[in-house]
């Protein structure tokens, strides 16, 4: 079924109506406009996949820039085009993620087999629900990771419904910080910790990475996702090599496979160590770590 990918952008109020024009004259759908921090406001649209998309998304980031809006300021993801109404009881039933995942919706209330960690999970239209490759390939690596060793701190970037900071908190991570340019996600992702009693061990912030946000987490970041395409990768690598604690590791999501020898090189020029490279159809991960 076709998707979309979809475009938030957080931008000053003063040049909101002529950036979301401008969205629109790149090849942009509508532009809704949401509540952001005081004096922002944040703009979503929508590129429909298919012939030209990318090409239309690299326009429309550069009309946001010719408006100085910072790329960190900018944020993309899939979407895919279902009825979640119509179908979600249909199609979205309980599944099993690596070795100790399980991941259900409300209605399913069937035990998890195997001794698995259940993650309950609302489906909604825009946010994962561990079906996407690139959400899965996060889920694997946070599973072996903490296998591996444990992390007291987990970062979690473009959280969308916070499934990866759920199943980091479920898997053994202490505490878990979500971060999501759009408010409608960090409530979503809110809803997700309350549903599975982890309200207390999970903050979930809407903004972007930087040291004021991330606050006393600064540096000190044991393990870290970024389920969140090349750009935004590419302008916060500095930015996640400073908040990883030394050794701390994390994976980065959101491309496709033909992007991780590019993503790789973004991540050792910002002085991290590529560790590993996974891919799942025709999207990939780079694990990285922290000298």
């Amino acid at each position: 079924m076709p998707g979309w990918m979809e475009l938030l952008a957080q931008v000053s109020e003063t040049i909101a109506e002529e950036a979301s024009a401008r969205l629109i004259e790149s090849g942009a759908s509508a532009v809704e406009t949401r509540d952001s921090r005081p004096g922002a406001t944040l703009l979503v649209t929508h590129f429909r996949l298919g012939d030209g998309a990318t090409q239309k998304l690299r326009a429309a980031e550069a009309a946001l820039a010719g408006f100085g809006v910072a790329p960190g300021a900018i944020a993309v993801r899939n979407i895919e085009e279902v009825n979640w109404v119509a179908l979600a009881r249909e199609k979205f039933t309980a599944s099993a993620y690596g070795d100790r995942l399980w991941v259900r919706p409300p209605w399913d209330e069937g035990d998890a087999p195997g001794g698995r960690e259940t993650i309950i999970l609302e489906p909604s239209l825009a946010f994962g629900t561990g079906r996407h490759p690139s959400t899965t390939l996060c889920l694997n690596s946070i599973e072996r990771f903490l296998g591996e060793r444990p992390a007291r701190r987990f970062l979690d970037l473009g959280c969308g419904s916070g499934i990866l900071s759920a199943a980091a908190l479920k898997l053994g991570a202490d505490e878990a910080l979500a971060l999501d340019l759009d408010p409608v996600a960090a409530d979503t992702a809110r809803k997700l910790a309350e549903a599975n009693g982890l309200a207390g061990r999970m903050r979930i912030m809407a903004g972007t990475l930087e040291p004021e946000r991330a606050g006393e987490w600064w540096g000190c970041v044991d393990l870290l996702a970024a389920n969140i395409f090349l750009t935004p990768l590419r302008e916060l690598a500095p930015e996640i090599t400073e908040a990883l604690a030394p050794g701390g590791r994390g994976v980065l999501s959101g491309i496709g496979y033909e992007q991780a020898d590019t993503l790789a090189g973004i991540a050792e020029a910002a002085g991290l160590r590529v560790t590993g490279r996974k891919a799942i159809e025709e999207w990939a991960a780079v694990e990285i770590e922290k000298p």
